[in-house]
């Protein structure tokens, strides 16, 4: 399943827990420029695991910062 990140949420979150975009990746265990490529836009789609992740690093809900990406049609 893929989500859809809300760049702004997600930066605000990374923020505020004082993490650089290049930390949070690490943390969560993704490549370096995964949470760089999310907040810029060119990574839209995200891999549920991939959130939970974040979240968890975070602190947070998974859907505070992402949301499910329906399939059109669906």
């Amino acid at each position: 399943m893929y989500l859809l990140a809300d760049a702004q949420r997600l930066k605000d979150y990374r923020m505020a827990a004082g993490l650089s975009m290049k930390g949070l990746s690490k943390l969560a265990g993704l490549p370096d420029n995964a949470v760089l490529r999310i907040e810029n836009g060119k990574t839209k789609r995200v891999n549920h695991l991939r959130a939970k992740e974040i979240a968890k690093v975070l602190r947070c809900k998974v859907d505070d910062i992402f949301i499910i990406d329906k399939p059109k049609g669906a």
